[in-house]
């Protein structure tokens, strides 16, 4: 695929993760700005308020706080842009919630032209690190992904905040990190690394890491999180969630680590936008990750995850997600993969190996 940033984003600009953060994040907001513009979701808003409105309050000269419970879209994002050029004087855009506030917030940043410091309260998605914004339109349809040339500007992990999240949301981070590795596969083999751009071995390399913890310590990290534990393997977990797995899309830049998973959650999106809203962006990419190992010869590996799946009550087929597995929306899918980025190139063969593992997942219980 295409280079889609020619510049290798590897971190963000300062990441800190530990206990209790959110009491001092009005001296780490500083850094940045004085008059912070404070953009989250009701839910998130409601769990951090009480403990982060202080510190700010303490820490800078004025901030105001404003609730967008919609998707991520460009029209909304201009707006609140806008907010940043009146008289008071805003400097710093604090997104405040989940992987949509976490792309939205930047989003924002991007069209006021301001720095942003991201405040995820889930590890739903690597979304607070990543130097991207997923788009949709208001209504939630699938615009296309916006790559920007600098880094997030801090991340700021309180692990406390973290427990609050349900299982379901740290469980749809564990499947899009686990995406990561699974995708990568699509592509790129470590026998032939001088044939692919310059840092995807790196990438795969950080994401085969990343896929082996998760694997190890899922289970383990959801029994610590439920008794309100936090332990190493929390800590690890989280910043595998957010961190690691940000760090392996800014070294793949933008492109390459993310194959036909993603494709069908874009699609699955863009097709269905009403029928896939209820379900969070991992749920749809692990039902995705089903159908890429299939293409990858490497089917067996869907063992573990259905087990995860069904152990804990993700949807693991596409019924589970109110779409109906008949012959007709199995060869939209196919056209629709078949002309992606992720299979645009391809011959006859591989599109066969799309068709057969189209029809594995329309299979699946």
């Amino acid at each position: 695929m295409p280079i889609k940033e020619s510049s290798f984003r590897i971190g963000c600009g300062r990441y800190l993760q530990e206990e209790n953060l959110l009491a001092r994040c009005g001296e780490e907001i500083l850094r940045y700005g004085k008059r912070p513009l404070i953009v989250g979701d009701d839910t998130a808003l409601n769990i951090t308020r009480d403990v982060m409105i202080p510190s700010i309050a303490s820490a800078c000269e004025a901030y105001e706080v404003v609730v967008h419970n919609g998707t991520c879209n460009d029209e909304r994002a201009v707006e609140i842009a806008e907010m940043t050029r009146t008289g008071a004087g805003y400097d710093v855009i604090v997104g405040v919630g989940g992987g949509v506030i976490m792309d939205f917030a930047k989003l924002c940043g991007h069209f006021a032209s301001l720095p942003v410091v991201n405040i995820p309260t889930s590890a739903a998605t690597c979304a607070a690190y990543t130097p991207l914004s997923v788009r949709y339109t208001p209504e939630g349809k699938t615009v296309g992904t916006m790559h920007y040339e600098y880094e997030i500007d801090a991340v700021l992990v309180d692990t406390r905040i973290m427990l609050t999240q349900p299982t379901r949301l740290l469980l749809a981070g564990v499947f899009d990190a686990l995406a990561k590795f699974v995708e990568i596969k699509q592509r790129f083999h470590p026998d032939t690394e001088d044939e692919f751009p310059m840092g995807l071995d790196y990438a795969y390399v950080l994401a085969v890491r990343s896929f082996t913890t998760l694997c190890r310590d899922i289970e383990g990290c959801i029994d610590d999180m439920r008794k309100g534990k936090i332990t190493p393997r929390v800590d690890n977990v989280i910043f595998t969630l957010i961190a690691a797995t940000g760090v392996v899309s800014g070294i793949a830049r933008g492109s390459n680590q993310t194959a036909l998973g993603h494709k069908f959650y874009e699609n699955t999106r863009y097709l269905f936008p009403v029928t896939a809203r209820p379900y969070l962006h991992g749920e749809i990419v692990g039902i995705g990750l089903l159908l890429q190992n299939h293409f990858n010869g490497e089917v067996e590996q869907n063992d573990f995850l259905l087990g995860i799946m069904r152990k804990y009550g993700m949807p693991c087929h596409i019924a589970a997600i109110g779409i109906t597995p008949d012959a007709a929306t199995m060869e939209t899918y196919y056209e629709r993969l078949c002309a992606c980025s992720a299979m645009e190139e391809s011959g006859e063969s591989e599109r066969g190996r799309l068709y057969d593992a189209l029809k594995y997942l329309w299979e699946v219980k």
